[in-house]
């Protein structure tokens, strides 16, 4: 993408990427820079989540039947993936150590870089990256597309049922442990997305007289 110059040509109002900190370090650059747009879901939730949705999954290439055999404990204990959140925002490897300065300059990117949302706030959150993008929720298109995902009634997408991990069990306790680096990462996105408001609500008002 960097070599053909994807950012330069401007055909792409949005890139999607499971890896911001090289997308930010090769696509972008003074002259030609973005928004990044960021949801956040708590780390232990995030796990418990993947631990069901691969035990069922046989369309991922992650999908594990195996583990179906086993408790949250069990996976927490066995799963070598953690602190996920701060690797990806500082550039670094499944496999590689994160220390405290690597959290911190994960923040400083959020904070300097990020729009942030949350994934328990999620109509909030979409409703900010259109404000950030210059989408109109007004106009009857994006009024409907909104409307599908937020209305009443609507049933959830995306989503995978699953028995609930309760603060304080042993398996979360586990997780929790191991990803020690992003529930502090976390707990700082919630305290960012409540600055970020203001921020968010000044721009679209001032968008608004324009």
């Amino acid at each position: 993408a960097k070599e053909m110059g994807l950012v330069p040509s401007g055909l792409a109002d949005l890139i999607i990427t499971g890896d911001p900190a090289f997308a930010i370090e090769h696509l972008y650059d003074d002259a030609h820079k973005g928004r990044v747009l960021v949801t956040f879901r708590h780390p232990v939730d995030r796990l418990v989540s993947k631990f069901y949705y691969l035990q069922t999954a046989d369309w991922e290439r992650a999908y594990n039947p195996h583990w179906k055999k086993l408790s949250v404990l069990d996976f927490a204990e066995r799963n070598n993936e953690n602190n996920l959140y701060v690797k990806k925002l500082v550039g670094k490897e499944n496999n590689e150590e994160v220390t405290a300065e690597d959290l911190k300059m994960a923040m400083k990117t959020l904070k300097e870089r990020c729009v942030v949302g949350l994934t328990n706030y999620m109509e909030e959150s979409i409703h900010r990256f259109n404000v950030v993008m210059d989408i109109d929720e007004s106009d009857v298109e994006n009024k409907k597309c909104m409307d599908q995902f937020f209305g009443g009634h609507v049933e959830k997408r995306n989503s995978n049922t699953h028995p609930i991990e309760i603060k304080g069990s042993p398996g979360w306790d586990a997780l929790a442990k191991r990803n020690e680096l992003d529930i502090r990462l976390y707990n700082y996105v919630k305290k960012l997305f409540k600055e970020q408001k203001e921020i968010v609500d000044l721009y679209a008002e001032s968008m608004a007289v324009e």
